[in-house]
Formats: C-alpha cells, sequence, structure tokens
C-alpha cells in the first residue's frame, strides 16, 4: 500500500485527489493512501483510528456536495479496487460482482463484451457522470436518467462487503438480516455484536437520497446504500442485471416556449408507456450551452429528451402521435432531433451531459476571482401533484433577483435540477439563502431535499429542514454505534457537533 505523507507532498504532486466536482475547499489532509485489497483497507482504518484521525473516502471524485473533499486527517482513494469478478446466475437473474473502484464506462464495456446465452444484459443505473465508481453510486444511491423506469441504485445491489472502522469486515446480502421494529442486531466476525436503533423518521414518497435509510423492520444492506461513507468503506458489490430492450429510439424535441415543453411532457408521460427516459432543459440551460454547441435551433427555449422502446410493429404509429403533440406545443418532428444507431444517440445524449459540465466550468471561472463560492444546486424532488407548484415557486424567487440560473433534470420524476451560478460573492450569499428556502418549501410540499446527490458537507442545513435536530440525533446514534471514534466520512451528512452530543 502507497502512502504519501505530508499536506505539501500531497498538494503538490495529487491535489487532484482533494477536491471533487463540488469545487468545495479541502482542509489539513497529513496522508494519502492507495490501498489495494481488503486488508490494506483495514490497516490504515486502525492506523487512523489508533491516531483518533478522520479519514474521508476517495473514489471516482464526481459527486458535487462534497463528500470526498477532506476536511482534515487523511484520505484513502478506493481507485486500485478495479476488479471485475465476473457473472452468474441467481435466483433467475444474471448479477456481477465487482470492486468498489470499478468505473461505470469499465462495467458498460465489460458487460458489452459477454454473452448471455445469445441475449443482450445491461445494468440500467446511468449517473450523468459515467466516469463515476461503482462504489460511490452505491454510497449515495445514484440514479440518472433511467431511474424513471429503472428505479435508483438501491434496486440493484444484492449484496456488500463493507469494512467497518474497527477493521471488522461484514458480507451483506439482501434479505438476510432484517430488523425488527427499529432495532437492528448485527453480528460481527470478531464475535460482539452491534444494537442499532433505526432512526423513525419518515421518509417521503418520492425518488430520494438524503440521509440514512430508515423503516421498521428494514433490511440491513439498505443502511450501508446511500449512507455516503459514513458507517463503513464498501469494498465489493453484487448488482443485478436486467434485459437490454431490443429497440430504443431517442428524441430531443425543441420548443419555443418553456410551457410548451413542459405541456408536452405531461401529454407524452400519459401517451408513452414504453418511456425509459424524460429529462427537461429551460432557457437557461440554452443561454450556457450555446457559446458551445453552435447547431443548438436559436429561436428555441426549452426541451425534452426522452427514449423509448420500440418494435417494427407499432413505430409507425407511435411517431404518428408523437408528431401529433409536437404539432400541438408549438414544435414539430423538423424540430426534434432523432436517433436509433449509437452515434446518433451519444450526439443528443451528449448535450444532457454537457450541461453539469458546462456550469461547472462556468463557476470554477468564478472560483479563480471568489475562491469561498461553490456549486448552489437543488436537488430537489416533489410528489407529482405539487411538482408544478415547485416550479412556479423557483421562478417567483429566482427572476426578480435576475441571478443566472438553470433548471434542468429528470422531469419524468418530477425531480429537477435547480442550479444558480453566482457571479461573485454577494450572489453567492443570496443563492445560499434562496437554497435554503427551495429545501423548505420542498419539505412542505412532501418532497426531499436531495434526490440523488446525497448530503455530503455542503447540504446539512437542508437535511436538518427536512428531518429536524431529532432526526439528524438519530442518525449520529447509528453512526456511534458502527464507527464509535467517528473518523470514517467525518462531516458528512451531518455537522460533527451530532457526535459530540
Amino acid at each position: 500500500m502507497r502512502i504519501i505523507e505530508g499536506k505539501e507532498n500531497i498538494i503538490s504532486g495529487f491535489s487532484t485527489y482533494l477536491q471533487d466536482e463540488s469545487k468545495l475547499s479541502f482542509g489539513d489532509v497529513k496522508y494519502l493512501a492507495f490501498p489495494e485489497n481488503e486488508g490494506d483497507v483495514c490497516e490504515f482504518l486502525k492506523f487512523c483510528r489508533d491516531k483518533n484521525m478522520p479519514v474521508t473516502i476517495s473514489n471516482g471524485k464526481t459527486g458535487v456536495v462534497g463528500g470526498a473533499v477532506p476536511v482534515s486527517g487523511a484520505l484513502m482513494s478506493l481507485e486500485k479496487f478495479n476488479k471485475i469478478f465476473g457473472v452468474k446466475k441467481s435466483i433467475g437473474e444474471y448479477r456481477v460482482r465487482l470492486e468498489s473502484g470499478v468505473s461505470l464506462d469499465q462495467f458498460y464495456k465489460f458487460l458489452e463484451n459477454e454473452n448471455f446465452s445469445g441475449e443482450k444484459y445491461f445494468y440500467p443505473v446511468d449517473v450523468t457522470e459515467s466516469t463515476a465508481k461503482i462504489g460511490g453510486t452505491v454510497s449515495t444511491n445514484a440514479s440518472g436518467e433511467r431511474s424513471f423506469k429503472y428505479g435508483p441504485t438501491r434496486n440493484w445491489v444484492r449484496s456488500l462487503r463493507v469494512v467497518l472502522s474497527d477493521g471488522n469486515v461484514l458480507s451483506i446480502e439482501r434479505g438476510k438480516i432484517f430488523a425488527n421494529g427499529y432495532d437492528l442486531e448485527i453480528k460481527l466476525p470478531d464475535g460482539s455484536i452491534k444494537k442499532i436503533k433505526i432512526p423513525q423518521y419518515k421518509m417521503p414518497s418520492v425518488k430520494n437520497a438524503a440521509g440514512y435509510y430508515a423503516k421498521k423492520n428494514m433490511d440491513l444492506i439498505d443502511l450501508f446504500i446511500g449512507s455516503e461513507g459514513t458507517l463503513g468503506v464498501i469494498t465489493e458489490v453484487e448488482l443485478a442485471l436486467t434485459k437490454k430492450p431490443e429497440n430504443i429510439m431517442t428524441l430531443l424535441a425543441f420548443f419555443p416556449q418553456e410551457q410548451n415543453a413542459m405541456n408536452f411532457f405531461f401529454e407524452c408521460k400519459q401517451m408513452l408507456t414504453s418511456a425509459v427516459v424524460f429529462e427537461y432543459f429551460d432557457k437557461g440551460a440554452f443561454e450556457l450551452l450555446r457559446p458551445k454547441m453552435a447547431d443548438l435551433p436559436p429561436d428555441k427555449n426549452a426541451a425534452i429528451f426522452f427514449e423509448i422502446e420500440y418494435t417494427d410493429d407499432n413505430l409507425g404509429n407511435t411517431m404518428l402521435a408523437i408528431e401529433e403533440l409536437l404539432k400541438k406545443n408549438n414544435s414539430s418532428m423538423d424540430n426534434t432531433w432523432g436517433g436509433f444507431e449509437k452515434k446518433e444517440i451519444e450526439k443528443i445524449r451528449q448535450i444532457r451531459h454537457s450541461i453539469p459540465e458546462t456550469i461547472n466550468e462556468t463557476l470554477a471561472r468564478t472560483k479563480q476571482k471568489y475562491p469561498a463560492i461553490h456549486k448552489i444546486s437543488a436537488d430537489i424532488a416533489v410528489p407529482a401533484e405539487n411538482f408544478l407548484e415547485m416550479i412556479s415557486y423557483y421562478k417567483s424567487k429566482l427572476e426578480p433577483m435576475k441571478l443566472q440560473n438553470t433548471i434542468f433534470g429528470h422531469i419524468g420524476e418530477n425531480h429537477l435540477h435547480m442550479n444558480i451560478l453566482p457571479r461573485n460573492n454577494e450572489e453567492f450569499l443570496k443563492a445560499k439563502e434562496l437554497h435554503l428556502d427551495f429545501a423548505a418549501k420542498a419539505v412542505l410540499l412532501g418532497g426531499t431535499v436531495s434526490a440523488e446527490h446525497g448530503i455530503g458537507k455542503i447540504k446539512h442545513q437542508y437535511l436538518e429542514v427536512m428531518y429536524g435536530k431529532k432526526g439528524l440525533k438519530q442518525m449520529a446514534e447509528v453512526k456511534k454505534v458502527l464507527d464509535p471514534k467517528g473518523i470514517l466520512n467525518r462531516g458528512n451528512i451531518f455537522n460533527e457537533e451530532y457526535l459530540n452530543a
């Protein structure tokens, strides 16, 4: 195991390990470790525990909430955990066991070259950044575009290997260990027993990645999924696959007004039962993209990106129905990019991926002049019946302040990303206040303050709005049982003050 010691040595040669896409500033880091196996992880955790030193777990560094940014102590990168152990069939489904440092790109390529008795299977979770690592997606219960049909990472995790801060290694299979009501007991390999009180707050009934998963009689594995590395270090994951659709058509429909796009989506969602993806882009997204994408229609201010499964028999009728809806909402097939082939599909999907990339590039330039600035992104989802009210609330607050912003993302799940791009420190403070206001509104509407990105170190306030101090204290009590010294990913999900209470 390679260990780099000393802040100056780490900054001079390994500074990229100290940040993620949040652009949050890092703290005083003394050690950077590159374990190659579980034994190395156990050894380094023991080293940190004996020194009562926080250790931040880093993987793909693609997170946007500062989860992989160290506040102090040590950083442990899992990049060498990059093995795929192979495919097996279990309980009527194909599964793949792989290490947590495998990237989604690597995983997808592996599956493309596998032969499943002449059929095609795939892993349907497709977060925006395909360089994200499997362990990170499990730690945040990541989702992505196709979660409209397939759901988040949690739905596909069948087993985990997790190293606790005391060096015990848990091998957890879904469906094997359940809580008795809100009481959960874990027998460790060393023979000791950990007794956990499951938090009793009520999670919202929407797509959610905010805080610890908590339900009566819950499965143990769900406690670790979405726990953002605060309870243990995930080293191996077993994921289920699903049959790949035979035919997928990708479309990007452009509209003159945002309301046209919204109306098209609501009607399309009712009609297209075979839809896999629905994504929305507002005027702000177009303003960001136009300088780098000259072929975007100059007179259009909104778009809907969608993918549908089709058969040769129903393709003609499906296209006719879509064309009618486009005309009804001031668009047409002439104002729609379509693709059947991989190259065409990738061109269309690149627009979706370019939006967060452009936001990050813009913020990085601003941060050079105003170092305290970081991304202000509301990762909010609300119940379908309250979706339009949430969008209207965003606009009523943003427009009078004239802050640069964009609202885009997973409209199919009533989950749009509201991003504010502050141009100076004054705007940054206003944006932070607005985000807190938006979080409170989302909770009032029965929604979540984080649908897919997690809480990290940036969104503590919003989680407190959602669950209150009592809920955060209950989470902290869970962490104290599994990580008594509180060394793992300290500062993620809740502030240290809850560990000292």
